[in-house]
């Protein structure tokens, strides 16, 4: 069962972070499917709470590291006072990088599940 969930959503994952990537070449629909790709990737990551106890003590911790990037991406996102900066490096770091770098973390925690490297 697991196995089946953690291989599934990896690939769920995968596809819609290639196409956020291929798409940012319109930068436009890039940030749109950027939301969608975040959308997926936090409902994935409670997804894995069904199967919490067998995916490993490390990749527990990953996770929690990845739910707490996420928590602190939205404080920062919506508390923090933007204007001192250009709005271009908000778009394309804080709308653009930030996620991604976010959601190939998330990714890499799923190849890692997928390939078994529950140390616990």
């Amino acid at each position: 069962m697991e196995i089946r969930l953690a291989k599934k959503l990896y690939t769920i994952n995968l596809v819609v972070f290639v196409i956020t990537i291929s798409l940012m070449i319109t930068i436009y629909l890039g940030f749109l499917i950027e939301i969608l790709l975040g959308f997926i990737q936090v409902l994935s990551s409670f997804c894995l709470l069904f199967v919490w106890k067998r995916i490993g003590k490390e990749n527990q911790r990953k996770i929690f590291i990845y739910w707490k990037m996420v928590i602190v991406y939205f404080i920062l996102w919506f508390l923090f006072d933007w204007k001192f900066l250009n709005d271009w490096i908000i778009y394309l770091v804080g709308i653009g990088l930030i996620p991604l770098c976010i959601a190939w973390y998330f990714i890499s925690i799923l190849k890692s599940i997928n390939k078994g490297k529950n140390d616990g």
